[in-house]
Parts: structure tokens; C-alpha cells; sequence
């Protein structure tokens, strides 16, 4: 390698070197700044979503709380047994029709419409003078039967 090509190596180092260290010192900085934008955002993000959590529970607890104080649900005896041998031919009570009212209305005034569960149904007492089975088979889901989707391919 002669003089000629060394000197010329030199000053393209020479004037590379500058260039190298500005783009990493820009690199670094954006990197920092980015890291920081990115986890003041999520800390937002998940106050935000922890807030809407929140008023979601705070909401059930205060419907829970007021039909648990409610005498009117409280004093309720003589309910139908919908699970029993003999409901078909056990009417529904008075009981029974002064709770759907009470839930109706409830439904209605809490609107947008959530599941109430009472015990293992909803509150929606069923029309029939039986209540369907318990947790309900789906397909796909029972052991033994072909599922009615194709399978994953991977």
C-alpha cells in the first residue's frame, strides 16, 4: 500500500468519524426518548383501563348491595324449583312472578343490559315449566364427537 492510499484512507476516516458519532449519539437519544414516550403512555393507558375496572366492580357491587338490601328480595320464600322432578306440573308462584317484576324492572333501569345471575341461571325465569339442562353441551366440546370446524393447520 503506498502513501498515496494511506492518506487517503486517513482523511475518509477523518471525515466518517464525525459523521459515525453524531448517528449514534442521534440513536441513543431517540432510543431514550422513545423508551420514555412509550412508558408514559402505558402508565395512561393502564391508570385508564384500571379506572374503567374499577367503576365496572364498584357498579356491580352497589346493584349487588342494593338487591341483597332489598326486602322485597330479601323476605322471599317459597320459590319454584326448576331443577326438581316435579316441575312440570308445580306452578309458577306469586313469589316467583313479583321477583321477575322486581328483576324486569331492575334489567331496565341498568341499562346496558349485564347477565344477573341467580344461582346457576339467569334471572330470566324460563317460560316452560322446566329449565333446560345445565351447563349446556356444546359441540366440538363433548369427549368423543368430531368438532364441527376443521382443525388448525399449521
Amino acid at each position: 500500500m503506498n502513501i498515496k492510499q494511506k492518506l487517503t484512507w486517513v482523511f475518509a476516516a477523518i471525515a466518517c468519524l464525525p459523521v459515525v458519532m453524531v448517528a449514534v449519539l442521534v440513536v441513543l437519544n431517540l432510543r431514550s426518548a422513545a423508551q420514555a414516550n412509550f412508558l408514559d403512555s402505558s402508565g395512561r393507558e393502564i391508570r385508564q383501563i384500571d379506572n374503567g375496572m374499577k367503576q365496572f366492580f364498584e357498579s356491580i357491587r352497589q346493584n349487588v348491595e342494593y338487591l341483597a338490601k332489598d326486602p322485597r328480595i330479601a323476605s322471599v320464600k317459597g320459590l319454584k324449583n326448576y331443577t326438581a322432578a316435579n316441575a312440570e306440573q308445580t306452578p309458577v308462584s306469586e313469589a316467583d312472578q313479583r321477583l321477575q317484576i322486581i328483576f324486569d324492572r331492575f334489567a331496565e333501569t341498568h341499562r346496558p343490559p349485564r347477565p344477573f345471575h341467580w344461582g346457576s341461571t339467569t334471572a330470566d325465569l324460563p317460560a316452560g315449566p322446566t329449565i333446560p339442562k345445565w351447563p349446556a353441551t356444546t359441540p366440538g366440546c363433548v369427549p368423543g364427537t368430531k368438532p364441527p370446524w376443521p382443525p388448525h393447520q399449521a
